[in-house]
């Protein structure tokens, strides 16, 4: 005979897919760090994600989204948000290049705010140029 248990099931969460679910709970930590850029909101990231074209990776105190990127002679990642403990981040970056070997990537990228640079020199990231201007 079953056990009966008083845990309440939310009917909705019941509906949503397992990324979904992290999703709410990693979104706070991006939104915050995507105050630093402009060219994308959080639905467009959400977005991207639900249509396959990104990939969350969410850890247990911080979140980070990539995309592939096919370029004429490799692949490369980009990473388009990071957000929440470095630490973190730091063992999170060893299975995201695990994963971006495994699928052909040759080349890493992503941006962010100077402080990055020093940060993560040890993980072997370099600073490159990127050059733009407003129209």
């Amino acid at each position: 005979m079953a056990k009966a248990t008083n845990k309440v099931v939310d009917i909705n969460q019941a509906k949503k897919e397992p990324w979904e679910i992290e999703w709410e709970r990693c979104k706070p930590w991006l939104e915050k760090a995507m105050k630093y850029q402009d060219t994308y909101t959080i639905d467009d990231i959400e977005d991207k994600i639900r249509n396959g074209i990104a990939l969350l990776w969410p850890g247990k105190k911080s979140a980070m989204v990539t995309e592939i990127i096919p370029f004429p002679q490799m692949l490369s990642m980009n990473i388009l948000v990071f957000a929440g403990n470095f630490k973190e981040f730091e063992e999170m970056f060893k299975h995201i290049e695990t994963f971006a070997r495994k699928s052909g990537v040759k080349r890493l990228y992503g941006g962010g705010r100077k402080g990055w640079i020093r940060r993560a020199k040890h993980l072997g990231i370099k600073q490159e140029v990127l050059l733009s201007k407003d129209l």
